[in-house]
């Protein structure tokens, strides 16, 4: 028998059901963005107190947190196949996002091991690249989400970075705490809020 043809309305449903499916997914994700923003915000603070102590190993924080998000990203690609394997519910858009995100967090860690080496140099620039990185993921995550609140980290991420490429003299060691700051607001907030939705059921958690 020929295959019917779905209706322009038949195809939207299809679609909105597969976006709310993908949705229900990023429920449980609030918990990798404040481990991931934990992780950083920590980084931040004692490299600024190891410059602040005038202690010379504030390049082992950054290959420290280089080794952890390495093991962190094994551990969710372990944990999202072993959710699909017990019969979870797969989407395009939540697979399209999984895979961007561990393109992301590959780059993320590239860009930690650089820091490592390079440590806070005389601009600090590398920094305001690392905020420029987060920027776009959460953009491009709380976009493909409608997750609103990590949309406007992204915007606040973005202006790190220009605040440090802009006054990266009068920063100095200080762009460790704007890093800090904007990752706390980036990442720490929104994941906190996704995790509170996720455990009260309350709200939809995506209009925020």
């Amino acid at each position: 028998m020929p295959e019917r043809k779905l209706t322009d309305k038949e195809s939207l449903q299809i679609i909105e059901q597969m976006i709310g499916r993908a949705r229900q997914e990023e429920r449980t994700t609030g918990w990798k963005w404040m481990v991931w923003g934990g992780l950083l915000f920590i980084a931040s603070l004692i490299h600024y107190w190891f410059l602040v102590s005038g202690i010379p190993y504030g390049n082992v924080v950054w290959t420290g947190f280089g080794i952890a998000a390495a093991l962190l990203v094994v551990y969710s690609t372990w944990r999202h196949r072993s959710a699909v394997r017990k019969g979870n519910a797969r989407t395009y858009t939540g697979d399209l996002v999984n895979n961007l995100g561990h393109a992301f967090f590959l780059s993320l860690v590239i860009v930690s091991f650089g820091n490592a080496t390079t440590g806070l140099n005389e601009n600090g620039s590398n920094f305001g690249y690392l905020l420029l990185l987060y920027a776009f993921w959460m953009y491009i995550h709380g976009s493909a989400f409608r997750f609103r609140l990590l949309t406007y980290g992204a915007f606040v991420n973005w202006a790190g970075a220009i605040a440090i490429f802009s006054f990266y003299e009068e920063l100095g060691r200080n762009i460790l705490l704007l890093h800090a700051f904007c990752v706390f607001l980036g990442y720490i907030i929104p994941g906190y809020v996704a995790e509170r939705k996720m455990s009260g059921q309350s709200k939809p958690l995506m209009n925020l």
